[in-house]
């Protein structure tokens, strides 16, 4: 239902919403119809006949009996022209007096007829010499169909004429409608009471369907608006992935390399402290054979005694003074050993580091992995769209456990 809402133009939902809301309109106007003329108006018009045949029939012999023609016109103009009496001599054929008096239209005047008068649903009453007092026909309820014999004439009663009722023939439908519509659309009374309010109700039931669609149409946008927001952070977060992916692989290269680096410099520290255990034991054994008060000759308990071989031997050779002690240069190069030591130990703490800060760039581009996939499976898995906040929260949440995971900040 969404998708149909969300795929059909306004130009389509509004003149759709509006024909159906003209629809139900006519819908309820012709039950109102048919509840109001062929309902209450007849029942009225049932109650009414029920009290003539009781009333009328007595009155008029009265008025004929006492030759009071212009008591009797006025009286069958009482109805005010909503319904028709009509008197007629006793074989019903000529027609003496009826109701004059039109109410805002022509309905049973065409059937005021003398051959028109025994198609009538509703039985005539008898005016009788002497009057009779009690009813011919009467009607057990206002719902009842037709009026039900309840007497007979007396014998040696003379009569006089005859009563009949026509009942008022209701608009059709669509005269009524329009009788609403262009005359006297504000006047409440009668049929148009209800037509007006139908149209009151039709017409704010037209606009709230309107004001739902336009909320429900505009909720889905903002919907829609919000997973195309998430589908692009998912995809930011997916670069930001491969970012770190890449910087990974980078660190564990730089990892590599420090670590060999380290392993080179600790194993030339070993190297060069080797070499300098073993020059220190060469310089020793120089100390020990040499004689600074000779003026750099060596001595030895075979020159004490051959002293003019060892002159000749000397005078061969002339042995080059040290520029500086052999102590001196010892000395320098022990110093040398702890600084050597330290920056080993340096390359290898820094390569420590190093492995630890990979270990967490790994626990987090784990982590990403699973957030990402999280995400994808929310905005593949739509929710429903019938509670906007609860995703609203949920993304929040989402967020909040983002922001508390992936810490990008420098150690």
């Amino acid at each position: 239902m969404d998708k149909i809402l969300l795929s059909l133009k306004n130009r389509v939902i509004v003149p759709s919403i509006l024909l159906g809301g003209i629809c139900l309109w006519l819908v309820v106007c012709q039950a109102h119809y048919h509840s109001y003329w062929m309902g209450t108006i007849h029942r009225v018009q049932t109650t009414d006949f029920n009290l003539l045949h009781h009333t009328l029939p007595p009155t008029l012999a009265q008025m004929i009996l006492s030759n009071r023609g212009d008591l009797i016109q006025r009286t069958l103009d009482c109805s005010f022209g909503l319904f028709g009496i009509v008197i007629t001599d006793p074989s019903g054929e000529n027609v003496l007096y009826k109701t004059e008096k039109i109410y805002k239209r022509e309905s049973w005047q065409g059937r005021a007829a003398a051959d028109s008068l025994l198609k009538e649903g509703e039985p005539y009453d008898l005016i009788t010499d002497p009057p009779q007092l009690e009813p011919l026909y009467a009607h057990a309820s206002p719902r009842s169909v037709a009026a039900n014999k309840v007497g007979a004439l007396k014998p040696g009663t003379r009569v006089l004429g005859r009563i009949y009722y026509l009942r008022s023939a209701p608009p059709t439908f669509f005269e009524d409608l329009t009788n609403f519509m262009f005359k006297g659309f504000f006047e409440l009374s009668g049929s148009k009471r209800g037509y007006c309010y139908i149209t009151c109700f039709s017409f704010g039931f037209t606009c709230t369907v309107l004001l739902l669609v336009y909320l429900r149409r505009r909720g889905l946008e903002l919907k829609q608006k919000e997973l195309e927001h998430m589908r692009r952070e998912l995809d930011i977060r997916k670069k930001a992935l491969e970012s770190l992916s890449s910087e990974l692989a980078t660190q564990k290269a730089r990892k590599v390399w420090l670590e060999r680096e380290a392993d080179q410099a600790y194993k030339r520290a070993l190297g060069l402290k080797q070499s300098l255990e073993r020059l220190k034991e060469s310089l020793v054994g120089v100390e020990d054979n040499f004689d600074p008060a000779a003026g750099g000759g060596f001595v030895s308990g075979m020159q004490n005694q051959q002293p003019s071989q060892n002159n000749q031997k000397v005078s061969q050779f002339k042995i080059r003074p040290p520029v500086a002690p052999p102590g001196s240069i010892l000395e320098e190069i022990e110093s040398l050993l702890p600084s050597l030591n330290e920056n080993a130990k340096n390359l290898r703490s820094q390569a420590d580091v190093l492995q630890d800060y990979c270990s967490a760039l790994e626990d987090r581009q784990s982590e990403m992995r699973r957030i990402v996939e999280n995400a994808f499976n929310r905005a593949q898995v739509s929710p429903s769209p019938l509670n906007p906040s609860s995703h609203a929260a949920t993304g929040a949440g989402a967020e909040g456990a983002v922001t508390e995971i992936i810490d990008m900040s420098p150690r």
